[in-house]
């Protein structure tokens, strides 16, 4: 008995002990950029890990230094029609691939997996080529109207797993009252489909809040630029204002934050669950 103590003991050590490292891996890049924001430019690359001076001022400086506020507007503009449509057409598409039964599903379904293999950098060529001969450069057309087709893939997958475990008795009773697919798809599917719609949701406000790379693709004006393209504004041609690109970024990532810590819980069971049900 106190064998089997002792190795429960030193197995739920080590385990605790992994948990620490890899806490300590997010956390203290993470403290250092708070930490950092809140220094003077002299004290950045001093050796003390906190500052002498606080200086808060340094968020008031950093939205007043560039159109912060603008930036955000931009960020909320594409973010917003972004989630609608991945959202939607991803639970859509999977609902096709969970319910329908049509020739050629399990080789499409199978084509669709296969782009989750194919990098972002072999079609941002011909990707930027199509919407420029469309005129959607310096626009956000292009950063809003693909979520419109399809959501990606991996949503896809991860939509359809979940609704692939629901019960088909429901859409056979809903059948017999009378209702057609779409109902079904809007009055059974997606309010049972909650946990991985959110999942989703995140994914997406995660992915479109943080990217800087269709925007510096895309938008040439400095108007449309979204949070983290503004961020580039803080570097200037032979320096770099790091205390307050880091208050900046902590003011970025404050929203992030946010949202996963009120919704983890829906996060991890639509990922645990849509992992659990065989596709």
């Amino acid at each position: 008995m106190h064998t089997t103590i002792r190795k429960w003991s030193l197995s739920r050590i080590l385990t605790l002990l992994l948990l620490a490292a890899g806490a300590a891996v997010v956390l203290v890049p993470l403290l250092w950029t708070v930490s950092t924001s809140l220094k003077t430019p002299a004290e950045v690359f001093q050796d003390s890990f906190f500052p002498k001076t606080w200086k808060w001022g340094n968020y008031r400086d950093a939205v007043t230094a560039v159109p912060f506020f603008l930036f955000l507007k931009n960020t909320v503009l594409i973010l917003i029609p972004v989630m609608i449509g991945t959202v939607f057409t991803s639970a859509l598409c999977a609902y096709g691939f969970a319910r329908f039964k049509f020739k050629g599903k399990r080789w499409l379904f199978l084509v669709l997996l296969a782009t989750m293999m194919l990098p972002g950098q072999v079609t941002m060529i011909p990707m930027f080529i199509m919407f420029k001969e469309a005129g959607w450069v310096d626009t956000f057309l292009p950063l809003i109207v693909p979520s419109f087709f399809g959501g990606g893939a991996f949503n896809i997958f991860l939509i359809r797993q979940f609704m692939r475990g629901i019960p088909r008795d429901l859409d056979e009773a809903a059948y017999m009252d009378g209702a057609n697919r779409w109902s079904i798809f809007t009055r059974i599917m997606l309010p049972l489909s909650k946990p991985p719609l959110i999942a989703v949701s995140i994914f997406t406000f995660m992915g479109v809040w943080n990217d800087f790379q269709g925007p510096l693709i895309y938008l040439n004006s400095n108007e449309k630029y979204t949070l983290a393209l503004g961020l580039s504004m803080f570097k200037g041609l032979y320096n770099v204002e790091w205390n307050m690109l880091m208050a900046a970024t902590v003011l970025i990532m404050l929203p992030a934050i946010i949202v996963f810590f009120f919704l983890q819980k829906y996060f991890i069971e639509g990922i645990s669950l849509s992992s659990a049900m065989k596709g």
